[in-house]
């Protein structure tokens, strides 16, 4: 019974923690205890804060609001703010923390409805809309209120450090006011305790400060004036919010950034002609309006620099964001080889002859031996290694479209009127299509409407159509016409020019061979819910510790391995490769050590490839350069690893840093299940993870 009091009352900390940390868009308990005891320089503001806090969670508790529904940190900070704006108004008394248990009733209410309106019709945040509503009504509705007490006795001068220079004390007091407390001590803690959690969102908050000053102080003509403007705690919202939180870090989302404070500066400036003939400030919407059109604009177009990641601290946003999209493509259409064996490009992608304009994005493919695609003197189609070669199955889809009907052309000679000549237009799930063109006459084994799968056979390869020689034309496009436009796509599961299993793009000449998926080898590798797996941890001959990982699986589907201390790496497939999709943990577990040694292996016997890999900051450091600085340029100091695959089990890389090893590795999976060693030398230090 006391251990489950006290985990309940641990968890309501929790909660009143992170309604503070959450006043800057950010959910940790360190960054919350700071804010809270910052409060306290004002036991005002702290009084009335805490109680519309303490409403809030017991109001949405009693009407049934879950506590792990995702609006219970709305609430509970938007009630946080609604308590401050009392306590910066009225003296305690029990009529002020009556009008703050009241108002904060009103502001879950008002929280739940509009989040769940913006969400249904435009998936966006609330932010603190809530509180600017709830605030405003306050300060309305105040002027009728006799019996509350306002005084001036909340002003804390003594809390300026009045040696600062003007644009310092501009900066801090503006920080102070997120908490309705104006004054530099306040501000500079609160900037300090977001420097501390994330460099990103703190560079992001002040630039934008200061560009908003210098908007205003062209638009006013004073710089003074400029300073003076109590509602340019907003620019430093904006920044917070797109520069450390709704955006990926970068160059890009800095200057965007910007352009989001421009247009607030004409917003607080207008607003404030209105809400001045009431005697009350512009609060957040500024902040609100502004911020809600860039995310709702950005996110229907597709901003490829959204922050999709789930992660709050733009740090590990960041790095996210670089482990995927430098390691995977689930934009480009990819496809298997059609073919078995191995082939030759015969012309590649905006190739000399045909592949021009619209159709550049296509393959022509071609069996060719010491150099020659024919044997004798060429003269014949049977001459031609390829004529006749077995056409197969690219990918899963549905047959659309056949045409089997022309004859295979005679050597050097071409037909102009059916370019294509014989060709199947395959549909592939979610939305592209693949044609396969030139076949040979009457070698179609499928008809219109079968299901296939990939690596059926469907047809041969033929001379038909503008075919000077027997060849296969592979190119994927938007519909189900013949002669359509083609797109960009990717081949997956090959072998090019002998080993590279990473080649996008291939080039005229690239020999290639699709890879044969190993049944044994993804058998290996396939693990189940809860399936445990222990390991001891040495280094340098030294057992340190033991290791014990836990499949797990998100609500999504995704799996994990757990090392019970809260670190994750999740795994899974993707096209014909077993990975590990990405490390999020601590950096001293040794999880991150299985990552280093196999980010990925094909499920393929074939040992004679090799592969390389994006090695993400959190799972390798790759140097000192703060994050911060990388997010302007991502490509500083990135590291790759390099592996190759050995008798059947074994897989050996190096990571290579500024062109130099920084590390080798070693991985051997089981004879019948799961991973039963990795190793990592590195600085003479060697980590090895035995299976025991």
């Amino acid at each position: 019974m006391e251990e489950k009091r006290a985990s309940k009352a641990a968890e309501f900390i929790r909660e009143l923690l992170h309604a503070y940390s959450n006043l800057f868009f950010i959910r940790n308990q360190a960054l919350g205890l700071i804010l809270f005891f910052a409060t306290l320089f004002n036991r005002n503001i702290a009084l009335t804060g805490i109680i519309g806090l303490i409403t809030a969670l017991l109001f949405s508790r009693f009407i049934g609001i879950k506590k792990d529904d995702p609006v219970n940190k709305l609430l509970t900070y938007n009630a946080l703010l609604t308590g401050f704006a009392v306590g910066f108004i009225f003296k305690v008394t029990y009529l002020s923390m009556l009008l703050a248990v009241g108002m904060s009733i009103f502001t879950v209410l008002l929280t739940y409805t509009i989040s769940s309106a913006l969400y249904l019709y435009f998936k966006l945040p609330v932010l603190n809309i809530p509180f600017t509503i709830s605030a405003t009504i306050i300060y309305l509705a105040s002027g009728k209120y006799s019996s509350l007490i306002v005084d001036s006795f909340y002003k804390q001068e003594y809390f300026n450090l009045d040696f600062l220079p003007g644009y310092v004390q501009g900066l801090l007091r503006a920080a102070g006011i997120l908490i309705f407390m104006p004054y530099d001590i306040v501000g500079l803690i609160l900037l300090l305790a977001i420097l501390l959690y994330s460099r990103i969102t703190f560079f992001s908050a002040v630039a934008s400060y200061y560009a908003g000053i210098f908007f205003l102080s062209l638009l006013k003509g004073s710089i003074p004036l400029a300073f003076a403007e109590i509602s340019s705690f907003n620019f430093i919202l904006v920044g917070a919010a797109l520069g450390g939180m709704f955006l990926i870090p970068s160059k890009r989302t800095y200057l965007l950034t910007l352009t989001a404070v421009l247009g607030s500066v004409f917003i607080i400036d207008a607003a404030s002609v209105f809400w001045i003939s009431f005697g009350i400030p512009v609060f957040t919407l500024p902040f609100n309006l502004t911020v809600l059109l860039y995310i709702y604009v950005l996110g229907s177009v597709k901003y490829v620099m959204m922050n999709s990641t789930g992660l709050e601290q733009p740090e590990m946003a960041l790095v996210d964001h670089l482990n995927y999209s430098n390691r995977f493509d689930w934009v480009t259409p990819s496809i298997r080889l059609p073919f078995s064996g191995k082939w030759t490009v015969y012309q590649g992608f905006d190739g000399e002859w045909t592949h021009k304009g619209f159709w550049k994005y296509a393959y022509d493919f071609v069996i060719s031996e010491n150099g020659k695609t024919f044997s004798g003197d060429g003269s014949k189609r049977e001459d031609y290694f390829c004529f006749g070669k077995p056409v197969l199955s690219p990918a899963d889809g549905t047959v659309v479209e056949v045409f089997d009907d022309l004859d295979d052309n005679e050597i050097g000679e071409v037909d102009k009127s059916s370019n294509w000549g014989n060709y199947i237009i395959i549909y592939v799930y979610p939305g592209y299509y693949v044609e396969l063109s030139h076949l040979k006459q009457g070698s179609v084994r499928v008809k219109k409407n079968d299901q296939i799968t990939k690596g059926r056979l469907i047809a041969e390869c033929g001379n038909s159509g503008y075919s000077p020689e027997p060849h296969l034309h592979v190119q994927v496009q938007l519909n189900h016409l013949i002669g359509t436009p083609g797109i960009e796509f990717a081949f997956n599961s090959l072998k090019v020019n002998g080993k590279d299993t990473d080649a996008k793009y291939l080039s005229k000449n690239d020999t290639v061979i699709p890879l044969v998926t190993s049944k044994t080898l993804s058998r290996k590798l396939q693990f189940v819910l809860d399936e445990q797996f222990s390991y001891k941890v040495t280094e340098n001959g030294r057992v340190i510790s033991d290791l014990t990982l836990k499949v797990g699986m998100e609500v999504e589907g995704t799996y994990y391995f757990s090392d019970g201390k809260g670190s994750r790496l999740y795994f899974g497939t993707d096209k014909g490769r077993f990975v590990f999709f990405k490390y999020d943990g601590n950096y001293t577990s040794a999880l991150r050590y299985f990552f280093l040694a196999l980010p990925s292996v094909p499920f393929s016997d074939d040992d004679d490839i090799e592969w390389n890999e994006y090695i993400p900051e959190n799972v390798l450091r790759s140097s000192r350069i703060p994050l911060l600085i990388k997010s302007f340029g991502t490509g500083l100091s990135s590291q790759k690893g390099f592996y190759a695959k050995h008798d059947g089990k074994k897989v050996t890389g190096r990571i290579v840093k500024n062109g130099k090893v920084s590390a080798r590795t070693e991985a051997e999976l089981c004879q019948r299940k799961g991973i039963r060693e990795v190793g990592i030398m590195s600085g003479g230090k060697e980590i090895r993870i035995t299976k025991i």
